[in-house]
């Protein structure tokens, strides 16, 4: 019963991102901001999977757009060319690319720091570039007309609706990763990211787990790329290049690192940057670096961070002495 009590009080967080996503819609609910809240969405999906890898595990991945693409255009071509059913092609996608991953966490086992994160880049690199080769799948032209979602035999076509399905998708994740951290192996990979050789000793499988994080975080990006594709109806391979991972990594970055929530608030604001800012796209990423150095500066332990700081803040000021008064002679 307690445990049910615990777990119940660590997914208040979650209800609370319920409450925020009802509130944009009725904030912003004609086509053009429903259009950037599933975009927000999409990414924070995606961000939660890195951050599970990053934050939580300590593996600094940075191929996570690699991922999305094989959600995304598996998705997408066993929907148009198969005539499959969104969920199952969805179900199959997702499951491809948790193999992809856990494929890709084993073969860098040997790899730490900046030469992981380089191995990682590249395999997103690498999927891009196939992407990009002419094929069944479009080539550099993308892939279309991808049929909309079905689900139980009702079609979303209205945008509002389109929203509410990635934000089930997005609490979905939200609660089995929250669970995850709260299981044991939440705790080994806890310590992991700690102290490799010290969770070795108490009897961490080191290296199941790394292999098992990186394909859970795959197979989250892959969920981030599979629920969008038939959304947008049209794919290419820009969507999914290596600006677009780094960009992820920003977003967890800004959120806080071992943060699934403020995955999901740096996600928001990224997202929100890029599309609100005016011109090319060199100029939003120049405006979203310069932020990102504020971030580093302001609030090193990124948004997620900000309630810590307000504790230490305010703990500070009850121990600090109150001034005193000279008497006047």
């Amino acid at each position: 019963m307690r445990n049910v009590v615990s777990s119940g009080r660590h997914q208040i967080p979650t209800v609370l991102t319920v409450a925020l996503i009802v509130i944009y819609a009725s904030l912003y609910g004609d086509p053009s901001g429903l259009a950037v809240g599933v975009n927000m969405m999409v990414a924070a999906i995606a961000s939660i999977g890195l951050t599970l890898a990053i934050g939580s595990a300590g593996q600094l991945a940075l191929g996570q757009a690699g991922f999305m693409a094989i959600g995304a255009y598996g998705t997408a071509y066993l929907m148009l060319a198969k005539g499959w059913n969104f969920l199952l092609a969805l179900v199959v996608s997702v499951l491809l690319a948790l193999v992809l991953g856990a494929l890709v966490g084993y073969i860098a086992l040997r790899l730490r720091g900046h030469y992981l994160a380089m191995a990682t880049l590249a395999v997103g690199s690498g999927i891009y570039a196939l992407l990009q080769l002419p094929s069944r799948l479009g080539g550099a032209n993308g892939y279309s007309p991808i049929p909309l979602p079905e689900i139980f035999g009702h079609t979303y076509f209205q945008p509002k609706e389109q929203y509410y399905l990635v934000g089930v998708f997005l609490i979905i994740v939200l609660f089995l990763v929250r669970l995850l951290l709260l299981s044991r192996i939440g705790r080994e990979l806890v310590a992991m990211r700690d102290d490799e050789v010290a969770a070795r000793t108490v009897g961490v499988n080191v290296t199941a787990r790394k292999v098992q994080v990186f394909a859970i975080a795959s197979a989250i990006g892959g969920i981030a790329g599979a629920v969008n594709a038939p959304l947008q109806t049209a794919i290419g391979p820009t969507l999914f290049s290596s600006a677009i991972s780094l960009q992820l990594f920003v977003m967890v970055v800004i959120g806080g690192l071992g943060n699934i929530y403020g995955a999901v608030l740096g996600a928001g604001l990224v997202t929100y940057l890029i599309q609100a800012v005016p011109g090319s796209g060199s100029i939003a990423l120049t405006i979203l670096g310069v932020v990102v150095v504020l971030f580093m500066a302001i609030l090193p332990h990124g948004i997620a961070g900000i309630p810590k700081m307000g504790r230490q803040m305010w703990e500070r000021r009850l121990r600090s002495p109150p001034p005193t008064t000279e008497s006047k002679s």
